[in-house]
This record gives C-alpha cells, structure tokens and sequence, in this order.
C-alpha cells in the first residue's frame, strides 16, 4: 500500500511535469 501511494506520488510529477517546479518557485521565495 505505502509502495502504491510512493508510485502514485512519482505518477503525479511526472504528469505535471515544468507545472510543479513553476509552483513550488512561485511557492517558495527565493
């Protein structure tokens, strides 16, 4: 189950891809 969800986890990033690490900069100040 816990393997599952990391799986899922990666699944997502890969989907959003550029899209999450524009949010997490726009999230986070640098």
């Amino acid at each position: 189950d816990r393997l599952a969800k990391y799986n899922q986890l990666l699944r997502i990033e890969e989907t959003l891809g550029s899209s999450a690490l524009y949010r997490g900069k726009a999230v986070l100040p640098v």
